[in-house]
Protein backbone atom coordinates (compact mmCIF):
# COMPACT_ATOMS: atom_id res chain seq x y z
CA UNK A 1 0.00 0.00 0.00
CA UNK A 2 2.69 2.61 0.95
CA UNK A 3 4.57 1.35 -2.11
CA UNK A 4 1.19 2.23 -4.47
CA UNK A 5 1.33 5.71 -2.55
CA UNK A 6 4.90 6.15 -3.50
CA UNK A 7 4.61 5.76 -7.05
CA UNK A 8 1.36 7.77 -7.14
CA UNK A 9 3.15 10.60 -5.31
CA UNK A 10 5.92 9.99 -8.19
CA UNK A 11 3.57 9.77 -10.95
CA UNK A 12 1.77 13.25 -9.80
CA UNK A 13 5.40 14.53 -9.47
CA UNK A 14 6.52 13.37 -13.41
CA UNK A 15 3.36 14.82 -14.60
CA UNK A 16 3.29 18.19 -12.75
CA UNK A 17 6.71 18.46 -14.30
CA UNK A 18 5.79 17.33 -17.57
CA UNK A 19 3.22 20.33 -17.36
CA UNK A 20 5.38 22.46 -16.06
CA UNK A 21 7.61 22.35 -18.94
CA UNK A 22 4.77 22.02 -21.64
CA UNK A 23 4.05 25.25 -20.11
CA UNK A 24 8.04 26.70 -20.54
CA UNK A 25 8.40 25.45 -24.05
CA UNK A 26 4.86 26.27 -25.09
CA UNK A 27 5.28 29.86 -23.42
CA UNK A 28 8.84 30.20 -24.94
CA UNK A 29 7.87 29.65 -28.81
CA UNK A 30 5.16 31.42 -28.49
CA UNK A 31 6.52 34.47 -26.92
CA UNK A 32 8.17 37.57 -29.01
CA UNK A 33 11.21 37.49 -29.97
CA UNK A 34 13.79 39.49 -27.98
CA UNK A 35 14.20 42.06 -30.54
CA UNK A 36 14.07 46.25 -30.40
CA UNK A 37 13.43 46.40 -34.43
CA UNK A 38 12.84 44.56 -37.36
CA UNK A 39 15.61 43.38 -39.17
CA UNK A 40 16.29 41.38 -42.36
CA UNK A 41 17.91 37.51 -42.22
CA UNK A 42 19.77 35.85 -44.96
CA UNK A 43 19.77 32.03 -45.56
CA UNK A 44 22.03 30.89 -47.23
CA UNK A 45 21.74 28.36 -49.85
CA UNK A 46 23.09 25.09 -48.18
CA UNK A 47 22.70 25.66 -44.71
CA UNK A 48 20.28 23.48 -42.86
CA UNK A 49 18.19 24.04 -40.05
CA UNK A 50 20.52 23.54 -37.19
CA UNK A 51 22.92 25.72 -38.67
CA UNK A 52 20.86 28.45 -38.97
CA UNK A 53 18.89 28.32 -35.79
CA UNK A 54 22.99 28.59 -34.50
CA UNK A 55 23.54 31.64 -36.46
CA UNK A 56 20.32 32.78 -35.09
CA UNK A 57 21.83 32.28 -31.15
CA UNK A 58 25.09 33.98 -32.35
CA UNK A 59 23.09 37.21 -33.31
CA UNK A 60 21.00 37.10 -30.18
CA UNK A 61 17.95 36.78 -32.17
CA UNK A 62 16.34 34.04 -30.20
CA UNK A 63 16.78 32.80 -26.51
CA UNK A 64 16.59 29.18 -26.54
CA UNK A 65 18.31 27.58 -29.46
CA UNK A 66 17.31 23.76 -28.28
CA UNK A 67 13.72 24.86 -27.94
CA UNK A 68 13.91 26.29 -31.74
CA UNK A 69 16.18 22.86 -32.50
CA UNK A 70 13.10 20.62 -30.79
CA UNK A 71 10.15 22.60 -32.71
CA UNK A 72 11.61 22.24 -36.09
CA UNK A 73 11.75 18.18 -35.64
CA UNK A 74 8.69 17.69 -34.03
CA UNK A 75 6.97 19.61 -36.92
CA UNK A 76 8.73 18.01 -39.20
CA UNK A 77 9.94 21.70 -40.64
CA UNK A 78 13.45 21.04 -39.89
CA UNK A 79 13.72 18.86 -43.15
CA UNK A 80 13.09 21.64 -45.37
CA UNK A 81 13.88 25.53 -45.37
CA UNK A 82 14.09 28.18 -47.70
CA UNK A 83 17.45 30.13 -49.01
CA UNK A 84 16.89 34.21 -49.45
CA UNK A 85 16.27 36.99 -47.39
CA UNK A 86 13.20 37.27 -44.18
CA UNK A 87 12.55 39.97 -42.26
CA UNK A 88 12.33 39.50 -38.93
CA UNK A 89 10.04 41.51 -36.91
CA UNK A 90 9.52 42.60 -33.30
CA UNK A 91 6.15 40.84 -33.01
CA UNK A 92 7.63 37.80 -34.52
CA UNK A 93 7.64 34.05 -32.09
CA UNK A 94 10.13 31.12 -32.77
CA UNK A 95 7.19 29.29 -34.42
CA UNK A 96 6.19 32.02 -37.02
CA UNK A 97 9.91 32.30 -37.51
CA UNK A 98 10.19 28.55 -38.37
CA UNK A 99 6.77 28.67 -40.21
CA UNK A 100 7.79 31.13 -42.64
CA UNK A 101 11.13 29.91 -43.46
CA UNK A 102 9.74 26.45 -44.35
CA UNK A 103 6.66 27.89 -46.00
CA UNK A 104 9.67 30.66 -48.05
CA UNK A 105 8.01 33.50 -47.27
CA UNK A 106 10.70 35.17 -48.52
CA UNK A 107 11.30 39.14 -47.97
CA UNK A 108 10.91 41.25 -50.95
CA UNK A 109 13.23 44.37 -51.75
CA UNK A 110 11.94 47.73 -53.64
CA UNK A 111 13.05 49.32 -56.53
CA UNK A 112 11.49 52.44 -58.19
CA UNK A 113 11.39 53.36 -61.79
CA UNK A 114 10.73 57.12 -62.07
CA UNK A 115 8.52 59.07 -64.64
CA UNK A 116 10.69 60.85 -67.07
CA UNK A 117 13.93 58.98 -66.34
CA UNK A 118 16.27 58.68 -68.84
CA UNK A 119 17.66 54.77 -70.21
CA UNK A 120 20.88 55.93 -68.79
CA UNK A 121 19.34 56.65 -65.85
CA UNK A 122 17.67 53.61 -65.23
CA UNK A 123 20.44 51.56 -65.90
CA UNK A 124 22.65 53.65 -62.95
CA UNK A 125 19.82 52.56 -60.66
CA UNK A 126 19.84 48.88 -61.32
CA UNK A 127 23.86 48.77 -61.35
CA UNK A 128 24.14 50.94 -58.09
CA UNK A 129 21.47 48.96 -55.78
CA UNK A 130 23.31 46.37 -54.03
CA UNK A 131 20.91 43.67 -54.01
CA UNK A 132 20.33 42.94 -57.69
CA UNK A 133 22.91 40.52 -59.76
CA UNK A 134 24.52 42.08 -62.41
CA UNK A 135 26.08 40.17 -65.28
CA UNK A 136 28.05 41.82 -67.96
CA UNK A 137 25.12 42.10 -70.44
CA UNK A 138 23.68 44.90 -68.00
CA UNK A 139 26.38 47.08 -69.70
CA UNK A 140 25.68 46.06 -72.74
CA UNK A 141 23.12 47.76 -75.02
CA UNK A 142 23.84 45.40 -77.82
CA UNK A 143 23.07 41.81 -75.35
CA UNK A 144 19.79 43.90 -73.82
CA UNK A 145 18.16 44.71 -77.58
CA UNK A 146 18.96 40.93 -77.99
CA UNK A 147 17.86 39.47 -74.62
CA UNK A 148 14.34 41.53 -74.49
CA UNK A 149 13.84 41.42 -78.16
CA UNK A 150 13.75 44.54 -78.77
CA UNK A 151 13.68 45.95 -82.33
CA UNK A 152 14.16 49.95 -82.03
CA UNK A 153 17.19 51.21 -82.16
CA UNK A 154 16.61 53.65 -78.82
CA UNK A 155 15.91 51.57 -75.63
CA UNK A 156 14.65 55.25 -74.46
CA UNK A 157 11.10 55.13 -72.71
CA UNK A 158 10.54 50.92 -73.51
CA UNK A 159 10.40 50.44 -69.25
CA UNK A 160 7.37 51.31 -67.34
CA UNK A 161 7.73 53.58 -64.49
CA UNK A 162 6.78 51.34 -61.25
CA UNK A 163 7.99 49.95 -58.03
CA UNK A 164 9.01 46.50 -58.34
CA UNK A 165 9.21 44.34 -55.85
CA UNK A 166 12.27 41.52 -56.06
CA UNK A 167 14.38 39.00 -53.93
CA UNK A 168 17.89 39.50 -53.16
CA UNK A 169 20.06 38.21 -56.03
CA UNK A 170 17.44 38.50 -58.71
CA UNK A 171 19.15 39.68 -61.85
CA UNK A 172 18.98 43.13 -63.14
CA UNK A 173 18.74 41.67 -66.55
CA UNK A 174 15.38 40.24 -65.28
CA UNK A 175 13.89 43.51 -63.79
CA UNK A 176 14.29 45.08 -67.02
CA UNK A 177 12.25 42.67 -68.70
CA UNK A 178 9.66 42.79 -66.65
CA UNK A 179 9.36 46.54 -66.82
CA UNK A 180 9.73 45.96 -70.86
CA UNK A 181 6.62 43.73 -70.41
CA UNK A 182 4.60 46.04 -68.61
CA UNK A 183 5.28 48.91 -70.83
CA UNK A 184 4.21 46.92 -73.54
CA UNK A 185 0.80 45.67 -72.10
CA UNK A 186 0.45 49.34 -70.79
CA UNK A 187 0.87 51.29 -74.54
CA UNK A 188 -1.12 48.05 -76.25
CA UNK A 189 -4.09 48.74 -73.73
CA UNK A 190 -4.39 52.61 -74.12
CA UNK A 191 -3.13 52.48 -77.88
CA UNK A 192 -6.65 50.42 -78.34
CA UNK A 193 -9.02 52.95 -77.18
CA UNK A 194 -7.08 55.64 -78.81
CA UNK A 195 -9.06 59.18 -79.88
CA UNK A 196 -9.73 59.37 -83.68
CA UNK A 197 -7.45 61.38 -85.92
CA UNK A 198 -4.61 61.91 -84.50
CA UNK A 199 -1.22 62.19 -86.00
CA UNK A 200 0.40 59.04 -85.88
CA UNK A 201 1.73 56.28 -87.71
CA UNK A 202 2.24 54.24 -85.01
CA UNK A 203 1.66 53.50 -81.03
CA UNK A 204 5.37 54.27 -80.81
CA UNK A 205 5.14 57.53 -82.06
CA UNK A 206 2.56 57.94 -79.99
CA UNK A 207 5.24 56.89 -77.19
CA UNK A 208 7.88 59.56 -78.39
CA UNK A 209 4.75 62.16 -77.86
CA UNK A 210 3.95 60.96 -74.43
CA UNK A 211 7.78 61.20 -73.15
CA UNK A 212 7.66 64.65 -73.91
CA UNK A 213 4.56 65.46 -71.71
CA UNK A 214 5.84 63.69 -69.16
CA UNK A 215 8.54 65.91 -69.08
CA UNK A 216 6.54 69.21 -69.89
CA UNK A 217 4.47 69.45 -66.89
CA UNK A 218 0.56 68.52 -65.06
CA UNK A 219 -2.05 69.64 -67.49
CA UNK A 220 -1.00 66.57 -69.48
CA UNK A 221 -4.33 66.07 -71.84
CA UNK A 222 -4.23 70.07 -72.33
CA UNK A 223 -0.44 69.81 -73.77
CA UNK A 224 -0.99 67.20 -75.73
CA UNK A 225 -3.56 68.55 -77.31
CA UNK A 226 -1.46 72.05 -78.15
CA UNK A 227 1.59 69.53 -79.71
CA UNK A 228 -1.20 67.62 -81.16
CA UNK A 229 -2.58 70.70 -83.03
CA UNK A 230 0.89 71.55 -83.81
CA UNK A 231 1.89 68.00 -85.88
CA UNK A 232 -1.42 68.98 -87.36
CA UNK A 233 -0.40 72.24 -88.72
CA UNK A 234 3.20 71.50 -89.63
CA UNK A 235 4.36 73.53 -86.44
CA UNK A 236 7.55 72.81 -84.59
CA UNK A 237 6.92 71.70 -81.36
CA UNK A 238 9.79 73.72 -79.70
CA UNK A 239 9.91 71.65 -76.08
CA UNK A 240 12.25 72.58 -73.76
CA UNK A 241 12.81 68.91 -72.71
CA UNK A 242 14.17 67.73 -76.04
CA UNK A 243 16.75 70.65 -75.56
CA UNK A 244 17.66 69.33 -72.71
CA UNK A 245 17.84 65.18 -73.65
CA UNK A 246 19.91 66.16 -76.55
CA UNK A 247 22.22 68.28 -74.49
CA UNK A 248 22.40 65.17 -72.54
CA UNK A 249 25.42 65.62 -69.82
CA UNK A 250 26.71 69.08 -70.70
CA UNK A 251 23.26 70.52 -69.59
CA UNK A 252 24.17 72.85 -66.95
CA UNK A 253 20.95 73.93 -65.97
CA UNK A 254 20.23 77.11 -68.36
CA UNK A 255 18.93 76.71 -72.30
CA UNK A 256 21.21 79.04 -73.84
CA UNK A 257 20.12 80.56 -77.52
CA UNK A 258 22.67 78.34 -79.05
CA UNK A 259 21.51 74.99 -77.63
CA UNK A 260 18.12 76.51 -79.16
CA UNK A 261 19.41 76.66 -82.49
CA UNK A 262 21.60 73.56 -82.65
CA UNK A 263 21.22 71.01 -84.91
CA UNK A 264 20.07 67.97 -83.60
CA UNK A 265 17.24 64.89 -84.11
CA UNK A 266 16.40 65.36 -80.80
CA UNK A 267 15.85 69.60 -80.62
CA UNK A 268 12.13 70.30 -81.79
CA UNK A 269 12.62 74.10 -82.03
CA UNK A 270 15.07 72.65 -84.78
CA UNK A 271 13.36 69.82 -86.26
CA UNK A 272 9.23 69.25 -87.67
CA UNK A 273 7.63 66.87 -86.26
CA UNK A 274 8.39 64.15 -83.71
CA UNK A 275 11.88 63.20 -82.27
CA UNK A 276 12.98 59.96 -83.36
CA UNK A 277 13.04 58.08 -80.13
CA UNK A 278 11.28 58.73 -76.90
CA UNK A 279 13.43 60.82 -74.36
CA UNK A 280 12.59 59.09 -71.02
CA UNK A 281 10.12 56.91 -69.17
CA UNK A 282 6.78 57.56 -69.41
CA UNK A 283 3.73 57.14 -67.07
CA UNK A 284 0.11 55.43 -68.02
CA UNK A 285 -1.04 58.66 -67.31
CA UNK A 286 1.14 60.76 -70.44
CA UNK A 287 0.13 57.71 -73.11
CA UNK A 288 -3.29 58.34 -71.92
CA UNK A 289 -2.58 62.10 -72.66
CA UNK A 290 -1.12 61.41 -75.89
CA UNK A 291 -3.92 59.50 -77.18
CA UNK A 292 -6.80 61.13 -75.76
CA UNK A 293 -6.40 64.75 -75.70
CA UNK A 294 -8.26 67.80 -74.54
CA UNK A 295 -10.13 69.68 -77.46
CA UNK A 296 -9.60 73.13 -78.09
CA UNK A 297 -7.96 75.68 -79.60
CA UNK A 298 -4.60 76.49 -78.28
CA UNK A 299 -1.40 76.59 -79.75
CA UNK A 300 0.94 77.78 -76.97
CA UNK A 301 2.03 77.45 -73.40
CA UNK A 302 4.42 78.62 -70.88
CA UNK A 303 5.01 78.20 -67.53
CA UNK A 304 3.78 80.13 -64.56
CA UNK A 305 6.15 79.08 -62.19
CA UNK A 306 4.09 77.37 -60.22
CA UNK A 307 4.47 73.81 -61.34
CA UNK A 308 1.02 74.88 -63.70
CA UNK A 309 0.94 76.89 -67.66
CA UNK A 310 -0.66 79.51 -69.45
CA UNK A 311 -2.10 78.09 -72.69
CA UNK A 312 -2.92 80.45 -75.09
CA UNK A 313 -4.45 80.73 -79.07
CA UNK A 314 -2.41 83.20 -80.69
CA UNK A 315 1.31 84.14 -80.81
CA UNK A 316 0.37 87.52 -79.90
CA UNK A 317 -1.22 86.41 -76.31
CA UNK A 318 1.40 83.73 -75.98
CA UNK A 319 3.97 86.53 -76.35
CA UNK A 320 2.33 88.50 -73.43
CA UNK A 321 2.41 85.85 -71.35
CA UNK A 322 6.16 85.09 -71.73
CA UNK A 323 6.40 88.73 -71.01
CA UNK A 324 4.12 88.12 -67.99
CA UNK A 325 5.18 85.35 -66.03
CA UNK A 326 8.75 84.88 -67.51
CA UNK A 327 10.63 87.78 -68.71
CA UNK A 328 9.28 90.09 -65.91
CA UNK A 329 10.54 87.81 -63.43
Amino acid sequence: MQNKTILINFLRIVFIVFVLISIFFTYSILKPLPLKENIIFEIKKGHGFNQLVDELNEKNLIEYPILMKTYGKLTRRASKVHAGEYEISQNDSVVSLVNNMFEGKIFYRQLRLKEGSSFKELLETLIDNPYLSKGLEVKNIDLIHKHLKISYQSLEGLFYPDTYFFKKGDSALSLLKRAHLKHNEVLEEVWNSRSIGLPYQSSYEALILASIIEKEGIEKRQIAGVFIRRLKTKMKLQSDPTIIFALGDEYSGDIKNSHIKMKDPYNTYHIYGLPPGPIGLVSESSIEAALNPEQGDSLFFVSKGDGTHHFSDTLEEHNKAVKKFQLNK
